[in-house]
């Protein structure tokens, strides 16, 4: 409104912090204080005042006096004052505005929420004040102090995942390798399920590169503690973590029994491709024939449309082995779960068995089985209709 008009913007500004009531105010009150700074900053509106940073500080000292509606608008604040000594190349005195801003009182069971106590009072709290304040130790300051910041986000419990990992990150980049093993151990007790899945994640692959098969044990126990709170859901990528361990620096035997326990752990959705997993492993190191158990336990506990697909795969297997009569035999167990009009590729390829290794009596058998399901379904498919027709009809009838 005012254009170039530089006293008239500042008289303006001035008005309007002294008018507005920062608890009635609307969101962002306290951007006037910033944009106010700015302008003394930039000297003025067109730039070609010579800049006021006295007058600028003078104001960020003031806003930081406001009872904002909101904590989060207070640390902008500080924040900000912090930016700009940085642009003034004064970094030793954006760390020291940050270290006034983050002061810990000694009563830290401060409630964050609590609307009644002033900003100022809950500042210590800001998780976003203390990410900004660390972020700025690790570029201009020393690793000693970037670490007494991180211990001091982990006393007060405001930190979040992220802040877990940056850490345990930046003591890794300096070489701290066990100390930022421990910020890892420090975040999966602070955390539950799913937020410490992601931590422990992180960890046992940080930890596996890092010391290999030479603290195997250690290792193991760490894998156990993971699983041992673990819900089903999640558990399936530390499972085969775990195994791969085993595989690359311990024993076969013992990977088998990992992947063994995982596919009774597991979310239903995961066990297929574990069972697929563990087949193909168990292949690997023993041979086919000593895959035939684990078919077996994986007919038992699989959904029926993977169970069609698991029994394909162990008549195939028996195939391969010359067990002509176990592999048919196979397919007659999984035919109950193959509707012919879902399933064409299933009774397509055993029709194929038949034709190359069966005689007319074995595929008469198959067509036999075939007709039965087909009967079987369509008489389901039939109830079905006249069980949702008959609802259908009552429902009407209600009305």
């Amino acid at each position: 409104l005012w254009a170039d008009n530089d006293e008239k913007v500042a008289e303006t500004y001035t008005g309007a912090l002294e008018t507005i009531s920062p608890k009635k105010a609307t969101a962002n009150f306290h951007r006037l204080y910033i944009n106010f700074a700015k302008f003394y900053e930039e000297g003025g509106t067109t730039g070609q005042s010579e800049p006021d940073l006295a007058s600028a500080r003078k104001l960020f000292e003031k806003a930081t006096k406001v009872n904002f509606r909101l904590v989060e608008e207070l640390a902008e604040v500080w924040i900000e004052w912090a930016e700009f000594e940085i642009r003034q190349d004064n970094y030793d005195e954006a760390i020291r505005i940050m270290q006034r801003a983050a002061y810990v009182p000694k009563d830290t069971k401060t409630n964050y929420h609590d609307q009644s106590l002033p900003v100022q009072a809950r500042l210590f709290k800001s998780l976003k004040l203390w990410s900004f304040y660390v972020d700025l130790e690790e570029s201009i300051g020393s690793v000693e102090t970037t670490k007494n910041v991180y211990d001091k986000i982990l006393e007060l419990r405001i930190a979040n995942a992220q802040i877990i990992v940056n850490y345990a990150t930046f003591l890794e980049d300096n070489q701290y390798f066990e100390e930022s093993f421990k910020v890892y151990e420090r975040g999966v007790e602070l955390f539950n399920y799913p937020i410490s899945f992601e931590i422990w994640n992180i960890y046992l692959s940080k930890f596996v590169k890092r010391y290999g098969g030479s603290k195997l044990e250690r290792t193991r126990d760490l894998f156990e503690q993971a699983l041992e709170k673990c819900p089903q859901k999640y558990c399936k990528p530390l499972f085969l973590m775990y195994a791969k361990l085993e595989e690359d620096f311990g024993l076969a035997k013992r990977a088998m029994a990992i992947y063994e326990r995982a596919v009774g752990v597991v979310a239903d959705q995961d066990k297929f491709e574990i069972f697929t997993i563990y087949i193909a492993k168990v292949t690997e190191n023993y041979g086919l024939p000593a895959t035939r158990p684990i078919f077996e336990r994986a007919l038992e506990v699989l959904p029926d449309k993977e169970t069609a697909q698991m029994c394909l795969r162990f008549a195939n297997m028996e195939r391969k082995l010359g067990e002509i009569d176990r592999a048919r035999a196979i397919y007659a167990h999984a035919s109950q779960f193959c509707d012919p009009r879902l399933y064409p590729e299933f009774w397509k390829e055993w029709n194929q068995f038949e034709v190359e290794t069966g005689s007319e009596d074995t595929f008469k058998e198959y067509l036999r089985i075939k007709r039965s399901v087909q009967s079987q379904y369509n008489t389901e498919a039939s109830f079905l209709a006249a069980h949702a027709l008959g609802g259908q009809k009552d429902s009407q009838a209600a009305n």
